[in-house]
C-alpha cells in the first residue's frame, strides 16, 4: 500500500475515533439541583387580593383572613383528587390527574418495552410538581400588577370525561377561568390539547405562563447517553434546525425567534410538544432533576423536565384566547413524524438525504424478505456493486504501484540529494506507467459519505428496534451477545460478542491479500506495522455498538475479500505471457 493511501486510512481511522461517542470517557452529569415541591414564594404586597387569591369563584364565601394569603393554593378539599382519568385509542393508553390537569404515563400498546415482556411505557412521572403538560409557572397582570403562581399541585374541575375525551377548569376570583380541553383521536399517535384563557371580568388581563413538554421519558441502553431535551428551531421552507441536549449537559436554556417545538426523546422514541401556531413559544430551559431519595441506586437514575415559556398575550374583557397543542407520543418513524414536521428528530445528520435513500432500500428489502437482517445482507451487496468500480480502480492502482517500487527506490537512491528533481521523476514514471498515486486513497474518500450515511441508518433507524436475524441475533439494534462471561475483560465487558470477532479476523486476512508496498524506508515499514493493528482498534470502535451495523460491516469485508481474490486473479492473467505461434 502507498504511504498516501496509508495516511488516508489513518485519518479515517481517526474520524471514526471522535465520531463513535460511545469509546470516550463518560463525563458524569453534575449534580441536578432539588427543586422543591412547594409552590414559589412571592413577596408580599405584590398583587391585589382578587388576583392572587387561588380559591374558585364558586367558593366566595372567604374570609378576610383566608384571603390575605397571597399564595395560598386552592384548598384539596374543595374539589376531590380524581388520579386515574384514562384516555386510550387502539395505539395510546394514557393517564391523567386532575391535579394540575396533567398528564401521569403514556404507554405504547403497539411496541414492547426493552424487555420484550410487556408494553413499551413511554414515561411515568413519578414526582408530582414535574408531570408533562401542567403548568408550573402562571403570570397574571391587572392594572400595572402582576403574580406568578404555579398550577402544578392545583385540583382542576373535571367537566367532561369520556372514553377518549377529558375536560378539565379552574377559576379565579379576580374572574379569570382556565379551560384544558384533552382529546385523542381512534387512530391518532398524538394527544390533541386546548388551553383555553378566559376573562369574565370588566377589565383585560394578561396572561404568560409556562407548561412541561416532557419530564420522566424511558431510556433504553445508558440514560446519560440515551435521554436528550430536544427543540426544534423553524428555519422556513420546511426546514427545522434540531437542537438536542444530554442530561449531562443540563440546564440548559433556548431563547430564540422561531421556536417550534420541545420535548424528550430517547434513541427510538419521542414524547414533543408542538403548538398549531408557530408564535406562541417564547423560550424552552429544560433542568436536570432527581427524586430526592437517599438511596444510593436511586440517585444514579437520571431525569430531567423541558418547560415551554410562551409569549404573553392580552385577554380583553368578557373575551378568551385560545393555545392549540399536539402532544407526539411514539416511535421516530418517519412516516408518523412526517405527519407532524418532526423528521429532523430522526437526526440522520449532514447526510440525511442518502440515510433517507438507504433506509427506503432497506425497507423495499424488506417489503420482498420479510427479515431485517436478510436486508441488511442484501443492502451490503447493492453497496458493494454500486462501488465495485471504484473498488477495482482502487486496487489496480495500488498493484500498478508495487510493480513500480523497484524502480521508485532506484530513483531514490539516484536523485537522494535532489528532492526536487526525485519528485520530477517520480510523477513522469507513473505517468508513463498509467499509475495514479492517489488511486489508492481517493475512491475510499469518495465512499465516506455512503459509509457514515449508512452507520446512521443502521444505528437510529426504528425498524432495527428488536429486530431479530437468526441464530444468537435476536435484536439488530443490540450488541449480537451470545452469553455473558464470568468474568469482566478490560474496555470490553463480560458480553462474549461474536460478529467484532468474526469480522476482526476477516479484516486481518483483507489486510493479507492488498498489496503490499516494499521500501527500504524504516518509517514507511513502521507505518505498515502499525496499520496492521487496524483490525483490533475497529473491533474495540464495534464491540458494544448494534448487531445490524456489526453485521453490515462484516459482510461488506468478506465481500472485499471475495472482490480482492477475484482482481488479484485478473492481473494474474494480465500479466500471464501470450503463448506464441
Amino acid at each position: 500500500m502507498d504511504k498516501k493511501g496509508i495516511i488516508a486510512l489513518v485519518i479515517c481511522a481517526i474520524i471514526l475515533m471522535v465520531y463513535f461517542p460511545y469509546i470516550m470517557p463518560m463525563i458524569s452529569p453534575p449534580a441536578p439541583e432539588q427543586k422543591s415541591s412547594e409552590v414559589e414564594k412571592n413577596e408580599p404586597g405584590n398583587i391585589s387580593t382578587p388576583i392572587t387569591n387561588n380559591a374558585p369563584l364558586s367558593n366566595t364565601n372567604i374570609t378576610a383572613a383566608e384571603s390575605g394569603n397571597e399564595n395560598k393554593s386552592e384548598d384539596l378539599g374543595q374539589i376531590p383528587l380524581q388520579d386515574h382519568i384514562v384516555l386510550q385509542n387502539e395505539n395510546i393508553i394514557s393517564v391523567w390527574t386532575n391535579e394540575g390537569a396533567s398528564l401521569k404515563s403514556v404507554t405504547l400498546k403497539n411496541y414492547k418495552d426493552s424487555t420484550k415482556t410487556k408494553e413499551m411505557e413511554l414515561f411515568h412521572s413519578v414526582l408530582r410538581d414535574y408531570y408533562p403538560l401542567s403548568i408550573t409557572k402562571l403570570k397574571l397582570g391587572q392594572n400595572g400588577i402582576s403574580e406568578e403562581v404555579s398550577l402544578a399541585n392545583r385540583n382542576f374541575r373535571v367537566i367532561g370525561n369520556s372514553k377518549n375525551k377529558v375536560s378539565f377548569k379552574t377559576e379565579f376570583q379576580n374572574g379569570f377561568q382556565i379551560t384544558k380541553n384533552i382529546a385523542i383521536n381512534p387512530e391518532d399517535n398524538h394527544v390533541s390539547m386546548e388551553v383555553i384563557f378566559a376573562n369574565k371580568s370588566n377589565q383585560e388581563i394578561t396572561c404568560e405562563y409556562q407548561i412541561n413538554a416532557a419530564s420522566g421519558i424511558v431510556y433504553e441502553g445508558e440514560a446519560k447517553m440515551d435521554m436528550q431535551a430536544v427543540v426544534g428551531i423553524d428555519k422556513a421552507n420546511g426546514n427545522y434546525k434540531l437542537i438536542k441536549t444530554l442530561t449531562k449537559d443540563l440546564p440548559e436554556r433556548n431563547e430564540s425567534v422561531g421556536i417550534s417545538w420541545a420535548g424528550a426523546v430517547n434513541k427510538y422514541f419521542a414524547a414533543v410538544l408542538k403548538p398549531i401556531s408557530n408564535d406562541i413559544i417564547y423560550s424552552v430551559d429544560s433542568n436536570a432533576i432527581n427524586s430526592g431519595s437517599n438511596n444510593e441506586e436511586a440517585k444514579e437514575e437520571v431525569d430531567f423536565v423541558v418547560n415551554v415559556k410562551t409569549k404573553p398575550v392580552s385577554i380583553l374583557p368578557n373575551s378568551e384566547q385560545k393555545h392549540s397543542y399536539v402532544f407526539y407520543l411514539g416511535p421516530k418513524i418517519e412516516k408518523l413524524l412526517g405527519e407532524h414536521n418532526l423528521e429532523s428528530l430522526l437526526g440522520f445528520g449532514m447526510f440525511k438525504a442518502i440515510s433517507k435513500i438507504l433506509l427506503k432500500i432497506l425497507n423495499g428489502f424488506y417489503t420482498l424478505i420479510p427479515n431485517y437482517g436478510v436486508s441488511i445482507l442484501l443492502l451490503t451487496l447493492l453497496v458493494k456493486l454500486m462501488l465495485s468500480p471504484l473498488t477495482r480502480k482502487s486496487q489496480m492502482s495500488m498493484f500498478r504501484m508495487q510493480g513500480l517500487q523497484p524502480e521508485v527506490e532506484k530513483l531514490k537512491i539516484k536523485y537522494k540529494n535532489d528532492k526536487q528533481r526525485l519528485a520530477k521523476e517520480q510523477m513522469e514514471l507513473f505517468k508513463k506507467n498509467g499509475a495514479n498515486p492517489l488511486g489508492g486513497c481517493l475512491p475510499m474518500i469518495l465512499q465516506l459519505p455512503i459509509f457514515f450515511a449508512l452507520f446512521r441508518t443502521l444505528q437510529l433507524s426504528f425498524e432495527m428496534r428488536q429486530a431479530p436475524f437468526m441464530l444468537w441475533i435476536g435484536d439488530l439494534s443490540m450488541p449480537d451477545t451470545l452469553f455473558v462471561l464470568p468474568f469482566s475483560i478490560p474496555f470490553l465487558g463480560s458480553n462474549l460478542n461474536i460478529l467484532p470477532l468474526i469480522m476482526t479476523v476477516a479484516s486481518f486476512f483483507q489486510m493479507k491479500l492488498n498489496p503490499k508496498t516494499p521500501s527500504a524506508d524504516p518509517q514507511a515499514r513502521m507505518q505498515q506495522k502499525m496499520m496492521s493493528f487496524m483490525p483490533l482498534m475497529f473491533a474495540f470502535i464495534l464491540y458494544k455498538m448494534p448487531s445490524g451495523l456489526t453485521l453490515y460491516w462484516t459482510v461488506s469485508t468478506l465481500f472485499s475479500i471475495g472482490e480482492n481474490l477475484v482482481i488479484r486473479k485478473s492481473i494474474q492473467k494480465l500479466k500471464k505471457p501470450m503463448p506464441s505461434h
